[in-house]
């Protein structure tokens, strides 16, 4: 609901939080595949001169950033959504944060300032973002910065071993979930996890994957 509240504008960002393999990262593309958005982090798959509806898509952007890397990313992707799907550098950079309150403030404009030595001329010094931006993190909550929290909407999707088999049976019941594996199998799997709860370290979609 979260990430369709982002999608439709309602509000700027969210950020969601929690182990890894909880299908935090499919649950959020799923969710703008069906809010209508389009991926196209892939821009090799357009035609060249193919106008886009920015404000009906979105781009993931994975790994590692710097600062300056975050700045340019922002300006090329004004005005759609951006998934930072476990690019945790830019919650721990300071530059990289003040960058990021910018982009997410409650103001009815928002801009975003690089007054530093520049020699890309491509890049301005300053620009109105009208961007969203969706953050999927594995670092704990309370690790993030509290500036960056206060301006989004959170989700902590913190869970104990029995809530996470919960989650996974909603999960594998998908068509889209490991569809070349029967679902007699893939209930057979869990069966299996949860005759071995508590035995099992770091349990997760993964585990279930490998059973």
């Amino acid at each position: 609901q979260m990430v369709g509240m982002v999608a439709d504008k309602t509000m700027v960002s969210c950020v969601i939080t929690g182990e890894g393999g909880l299908g935090k990262s499919y649950t959020v593309l799923k969710s703008l595949e069906t809010a209508g958005l389009k991926n196209i982090t892939d821009l090799a798959g357009f035609e060249v001169g193919q106008r886009l509806n920015l404000a009906k898509s979105y781009r993931i952007i994975k790994g590692f950033s710097t600062a300056k890397g975050l700045y340019r990313t922002l300006f090329e992707s004004n005005g759609m959504t951006i998934v930072f799907d476990d690019c945790d550098s830019i919650l721990k950079d300071d530059v990289a944060r003040n960058l990021l309150k910018g982009a997410l403030d409650s103001f009815s404009k928002r801009y975003i300032s690089w007054m530093a030595d520049m020699r890309d001329d491509d890049l301005p010094k300053s620009f109105e973002f009208t961007g969203r931006v969706i953050f999927v993190s594995n670092m704990p909550l309370e690790k993030i910065d509290q500036a960056i929290r206060t301006r989004c909407m959170v989700v902590d999707l913190s869970m104990s071993e029995s809530q996470k088999l919960e989650r996974m049976e909603v999960i594998a019941k998908s068509d889209e979930f490991l569809p070349e594996v029967e679902p007699v199998a893939k209930a057979e799997a869990l069966s299996f996890l949860k005759s071995q709860i508590g035995k099992i370290p770091n349990m997760s979609l993964r585990s279930l994957i490998q059973v």
